[in-house]
């Protein structure tokens, strides 16, 4: 026990001393907190807007005028049941039902929302009323009561930070260590650990363990870079938080060992990793939502393992969702560090490559 505590040690005081680490690992993350927190702030996202109830002349002017402005996404012609429950479920940030139209030609409206949405929300109700008044084309007050879903305000910061956290872990795992491996069997540190006593599986498990025990504080740090300077809210259990990241940094880790056991040099085991990362990056909800991604690309982004650990990490931070609403997303984790895991042992060499 007492040499496997002291390679974990060994490992993090060698974390602390990579520079180049910890930049691409808490430096880099941090300056796209900075810089996409002080751009978009107060970015306004597409409005998605269900329309539901009795049909009307007022109510098919309605639809028509929502639909020729490009902020609205509208959705008409299913039931006020399904359509209140797509807004529990996030898939809609507005509904509008109509009730039967009264003497004067304009019906009662109930006008729902989700707050969750941020700020589509504000702008969603402030719009649809305009909207509204516009097509009744009357002095009258309009007969709408508003109500809400959900009770949660969302800042543009609380949905970009769980990607930006998970961007963290994939670099951390794939490209940190990764690198680092192929660098220890280059300088012959591999070869060595092989003619004494201390086990590769024992090797390998102080190297997760030491880099799981920096995923946690780098978390905290980023975490709080978010709460300080842009008003990050967290929300959801900070066990289930904790759950995806441990899963998470597992699942890149496993694929940085992978990429490790495959390259020849450290220069090779860099391209292979931005060959893996680099995509990701923008294809896995890092930074903007894919949901309006064009169709053929949407089974592309849900191959990749980031885009599952973005899921793992947004759920519960933004919007409090429990592991009910992630386990598929942590299961994926788990296959993609067993996968992973059979090809780094399958392919793993102690002594460098020859060209």
């Amino acid at each position: 026990m007492q040499p496997f505590l002291a390679m974990i040690v060994a490992n993090l005081k060698m974390t602390a001393r990579n520079r180049t680490a910890l930049f691409w690992n808490l430096v880099f993350p941090a300056i796209f907190i900075l810089i996409f927190g002080a751009v978009f702030s107060n970015d306004q996202i597409d409005v998605k807007v269900g329309v539901a109830g009795e049909q009307s002349a007022f109510s098919d002017g309605v639809i028509e005028s929502l639909r020729s402005n490009d902020i609205f996404t509208v959705e008409a012609g299913g039931t006020a049941e399904d359509e209140i429950a797509a807004l529990e479920e996030s898939d809609r940030d507005i509904v509008l039902i109509f009730g039967a139209p009264g003497a004067s030609g304009t019906p009662a409206m109930d006008l729902y929302y989700d707050e969750t949405a941020g700020p589509n929300s504000s702008i969603g109700i402030s719009a649809v009323q305009q909207t509204l008044l516009s097509v009744a084309q009357s002095e009258n007050p309009l007969d709408v009561t508003v109500q809400p879903v959900t009770g949660a305000d969302i800042t543009f910061m609380d949905f970009f930070l769980p990607g930006i956290l998970a961007m963290a872990i994939m670099n951390s795992g794939v490209i940190g260590l990764s690198t680092s491996f192929v660098t220890y069997r280059e300088r012959g540190i591999l070869r060595r650990i092989k003619v004494t006593p201390f086990a590769l599986k024992s090797f390998i498990g102080a190297r997760v363990v030491s880099q799981l025990i920096v995923a946690v504080p780098q978390a905290l740090i980023l975490i709080a870079i978010a709460w300080l300077f842009f008003d990050f809210h967290l929300r959801g259990n900070p066990l289930v938080i904790l759950l995806a990241i441990v899963l998470g940094s597992l699942a890149f880790l496993a694929v940085g060992f992978a990429v490790s056991s495959i390259a020849r040099n450290v220069e090779t085991a860099a391209s292979y990793s931005n060959l893996i990362t680099f995509p990701m990056l923008f294809l896995s909800g890092v930074f903007f939502s894919l949901d309006n991604a064009p169709s053929w690309l949407q089974p592309i982004t849900r191959v990749l393992p980031l885009s599952y650990l973005v899921d793992a990490l947004r759920e519960p931070m933004t919007r409090s969702n429990g592991i009910g609403a992630i386990w598929t997303d942590l299961l994926v984790l788990v296959a993609t560090f067993v996968v992973a895991m059979v090809i780094a042992v399958r392919f793993f060499k102690w002594e460098s490559r020859t060209a």
